[in-house]
């Protein structure tokens, strides 16, 4: 069994984060699945960090509303999902295999198959496999592969339920046993007023199953309608009541699920009366015309469609989303309370003063050059080219932790390779230098070490890569947070390949150490990870004030405008700086771009130290001032020309590994408010001995030059 992490509050103060120790396991491990089960790639990866997932069924799209609607709505729930934390696993039997997360494709395959596929509960599954055939799993469905994958939390519209008239015909939904008997809960806006209520909720309580009403009201919802009449025997108002019930269960070894019932958004409930007017017409007519069975649901889904002219079917999708998102808010709140807190005292190394920690991505460059250059503008044909290929051991956090490394401290490097020679290349060339690979880590038997192939023409210009790096978003969190309690490290520095999960752990543990923390941001696409893991710290109220939990970031400037973008979005920090400001400014650093000031003291609040790397320009620092409030100061560090460029590829993390060294070397301290105790002097030394090391780099045929050493960075 693997663990999750736990961000929980210290009994004394809310933001108070200690090390854990002594975690239990709430998730299977993957290796330990069905055969029949197919995890995608980002499931799995979330699953092998302990990142909350929620599951999602495929009746909606194969027989809740037609194509495309159908698809639309599926994107939009997984969206709905995603935007709250957690990962979206929808579920469907696709050639004789349970998909635990469907791509794109399959969703689209699945909404034009429409009612072809098969409504798969528990009656169906072995049926639907054995013979290959497309399954679009109901509740009962979702809830056994979402169990089968380790996955604690299923979002859907609306369970099913015990029918009128059962008493004579026994119509009783498959969904209620499975709940008696399957530890999943079930995120729902109740049953469907079609079904008897008052005996499906008699039918819960003898299967043992809690009804939980979720929000202002106790009353049990009746899908379209807010209000049954009906109360629910528990009733609950917040994520984290809801996960402590679940985890409380668990902890226990009860085997049941539950119902989290939530009523339909309130902008939907007001045309509650129409919808079960055309409720109660639909059923009559289905009775009419001898409609039974499971065909029954979505008969009665589809007639009420077509008597409220379409504004069911908008308010079902409403509410689909909305329980999609409070499911999301649910599986946050479970991931980050499902391992007992610990108060142990950090312990130090014995051999000396604790270490630099460097965590992130290790990689293969595979770079093939052609020796005649390639047509301009004409495609790539199927063919062979003449050409060089060197291959080199690379990768983000690699490459700093070894330049680092180089630089004289005492660095510890966690990362992830596979069970493969890419593997063991990283591994001994880490050791032929002298690193430690004891941390080096290797998330599962398949998991391929990263690879980045590259093809370039005879001038340099890139033309294609393949980028395989999907072991660096593995790395797991629960061993991160176990070094940094162990260790103590002076600094810690973190890239933006790492998962979300892995960085909150990384930013949380190392807050409780007093650590310095650098976060190197790797990319456009990668640079807003810190902010979703700022975020996530925030929504689980692990401390009230995210600003100055990591102390310093490397961006360039596209990096940098896009974390400006998206810490508004967040609303991690409340406003952008005044125009004013920002033009005064400008005009005191006429070498800075306006939009490039404006975007350092957006992040000002959150990051206090910004090194932007500016190429051949140099570099932009902004720090605080010492004066109490600290207010922002921007400045320009001059370039240093190399006399001959050979290699780029490592000149930037070589400059991040040198900021590390000096910082590890200083022995720098944070203060309780979260500001680095260096004056804007001292960091622009710290910058200006790291260029140096970042011009050996360029000039090196090595993405990080062997002739970094100690000095470097101790002398001017």
């Amino acid at each position: 069994m693997s663990a999750f992490v736990q961000f929980a509050r210290s009994s004394a103060s809310r933001s108070a984060i200690r090390c854990r120790a002594g975690s239990r396991g709430y998730l299977h491990s993957t290796a330990s699945m069905s055969p029949y089960i197919e995890l995608s790639p980002r499931v799995r990866e979330a699953l092998a960090n302990d990142e909350p997932v929620v599951a999602l069924e495929s009746t909606i799209i194969s027989h809740g509303m037609p194509y495309p609607q159908n698809v639309d709505t599926a994107r939009q729930v997984e969206q709905a999902v995603a935007k709250h934390g957690s990962t979206p696993a929808t579920i469907a039997l696709i050639d004789g295999k349970i998909h635990v997360g469907l791509s794109d494709e399959n969703l689209v395959h699945l909404g034009k198959s429409g009612r072809s596929a098969v409504k798969t509960s528990r009656r169906d599954m072995a049926a639907v496999l054995s013979q290959r055939l497309l399954g679009a799993t109901t509740v009962s469905g979702t809830m056994i592969a979402a169990h089968m994958a380790g996955i604690r939390i299923f979002a859907t519209g609306g369970i099913g339920g015990v029918h009128r008239g059962a008493e004579l015909t026994m119509d009783i939904s498959a969904d209620l046993t499975e709940l008696g008997r399957t530890p999943v809960a079930v995120v729902c806006a109740g049953a469907k007023s079609i079904l008897d209520l008052p005996k499906t909720l008699e039918f819960l309580e003898t299967q043992g199953v809690p009804v939980i009403a979720y929000g202002k009201s106790r009353e049990f919802p009746a899908f379209f309608s807010p209000r049954s009449g009906l109360l629910a025997p528990w009733h609950i108002q917040t994520p984290e009541q809801a996960a402590s019930l679940i985890k409380a269960s668990t902890d226990i070894g009860l085997q049941t699920g539950q119902v989290i019932a939530v009523p339909i958004p309130e902008e939907h409930a007001e045309s509650s009366r129409i919808f079960e007017q055309a409720v109660d017409r639909a059923v009559g007519e289905a009775e009419k015309d001898g409609v039974r069975g499971k065909e029954s649901t979505p008969f009665l889904l589809k007639r009420v469609v077509e008597l409220t002219k379409g504004a069911s079917l908008v308010a079902n999708i409403a509410l689909v989303k909305n329980n999609a998102r409070v499911a999301s808010q649910i599986a946050v709140s479970l991931a980050s309370m499902a391992v007992r807190q610990s108060s142990s005292t950090p312990e130090p190394r014995e051999h000396g003063q604790n270490p630099l920690l460097v965590i992130g991505g290790s990689a293969i460059d595979v770079t093939a050059q052609v020796s005649s250059d390639l047509e301009p503008h004409k495609p790539l044909t199927a063919t062979s080219y003449p050409g060089t290929v060197l291959t080199s051991v690379g990768g983000v956090g690699q490459n700093i932790a070894r330049a680092a490394h180089f630089l004289g401290a005492d660095t510890v490097f966690v990362s992830a390779i596979g069970h493969d020679a890419y593997g063991n290349t990283v591994k001994y060339a880490l050791r032929d230098i002298g690193m430690d690979t004891a941390y080096l880590q290797y998330p599962s038997e398949n998991a391929r070490t990263a690879v980045y192939n590259a093809l370039h023409s005879q001038s340099g210009d890139l033309v294609a890569a393949v980028a395989d790096m999907d072991i660096n978003g593995m790395i797991s969190a629960q061993q991160i947070q176990e070094v940094i309690c162990k260790m103590a490290p002076s600094v810690v520095g973190f890239d933006g390949n790492i998962s979300i999960l892995a960085t909150s752990t990384a930013i949380t543990s190392a807050m409780h150490t007093r650590s310095c923390i650098l976060f190197e941001p790797t990319s456009v696409p990668k640079c807003t990870s810190v902010l979703s893991a700022l975020s996530f710290i925030k929504r689980s109220e692990m401390v009230v004030d995210v600003g100055r939990l990591v102390h310093i970031i490397t961006p360039n400037q596209l990096e940098l405008q896009r974390m400006a973008e998206v810490a508004l979005e967040l609303a991690l920090i409340e406003s952008a700086p005044l125009a004013e400001t920002v033009h005064e400014m400008a005009e005191r650093h006429y070498m800075l771009e306006a939009t490039m000031i404006r975007d350092a003291l957006t992040l000002f609040p959150l990051f206090p130290v910004q090194i932007i790397k500016l190429g051949e320009k140099g570099a932009a620092i902004v720090s605080p001032s010492p004066r109490n409030p600290p207010t922002p100061i921007i400045r320009n560090i001059r370039p240093l020309k190399p006399s001959l460029i050979i290699n780029s590829n490592g000149a930037g993390d070589s400059m991040v590994g040198a900021i590390l060294a000096s910082l590890h070397s200083r022995r720098v301290s944070v203060s309780s408010d979260g500001y680095l105790d260096m004056s804007p002097q001292d960091i622009d030394t710290v910058v200006s001995r790291a260029q140096k090391a970042s011009i050996l780099s360029l000039e090196s045929s090595q993405a990080v030059s062997d002739k970094l050493c100690p000095e470097l960075i101790h002398t001017d």
